[in-house]
């Protein structure tokens, strides 16, 4: 597999990456994403995170975690860690992925939330109906960035490249309290690694957006 340093990381992988973990907190995995997770890390889906340079160690271990028991026995160990973390289950012991939960007096659909549903309505977008959260959860912010990405590289449009700098923003500023609560409170080790992935992943240089003249 080739590496790609954050030199030559180009903002369509880059975006492919952040909507490749984005998709393992939206809702609890079945077996047969579980099945592919547990093929080697070059050839599963989780190959666009483990090809960027640092990122590699936390995807094989959540890739190992996934494949320690039989894949029935992963998918409820996985499926109750999802609903006590993310869905509330856990009460104290859990890690809301929402900002609101880490800003402010931490109650959901705070200022954060009203924020997230301003800069949707401006992009011209909605949460899907499959998907009826609050706007600032964790996956339409960073379904919103990896859109953006790949706008500012089609075009350079500035009001892409803004709205990068503004996801990256609010997600930097709340996402390492949030990945703090999924190490801690993780009983399957796999959505803590995975939460750790995405810490890094934030947390590398953008790769150079071409504005447009």
């Amino acid at each position: 597999m080739t590496v790609l340093t954050t030199e030559s990381l180009p903002v369509t992988a880059f975006a492919e990456a952040i909507n490749t973990v984005a998709a393992l907190f939206g809702a609890p995995l079945e077996q047969p994403v579980l099945a592919e997770i547990r093929l080697p890390v070059a050839l599963g889906p989780l190959a666009p995170l483990a090809q960027i340079a640092g990122l590699r160690p936390g995807i094989e271990t959540a890739v190992a975690v996934a494949s320690e028991r039989d894949a029935a026995h992963t998918e409820t160990l996985f499926n109750v860690a999802f609903c006590r973390l993310f869905m509330g289950a856990g009460g104290p012991m859990s890690a809301p992925p929402y900002e609101s939960a880490y800003q402010g007096s931490g109650r959901l659909y705070q200022e954060p939330a009203g924020e997230m549903a301003l800069l949707l309505r401006r992009r011209g977008r909605t949460a899907a109906d499959d998907f009826p959260e609050a706007p600032d959860h964790l996956v339409i912010e960073l379904a919103l960035l990896s859109e953006a990405l790949e706008f500012a590289a089609a075009s350079g449009n500035a009001d892409d490249i803004e709205t990068v700098d503004v996801l990256l923003a609010r997600l930097r500023g709340w996402v390492p309290e949030f990945v703090a609560a999924c190490q801690t409170h993780d009983t399957s080790g796999f959505y803590a690694a995975i939460a750790g992935v995405l810490e890094l992943l934030l947390k590398l240089p953008i790769p150079a957006m071409a504005r447009a003249a």
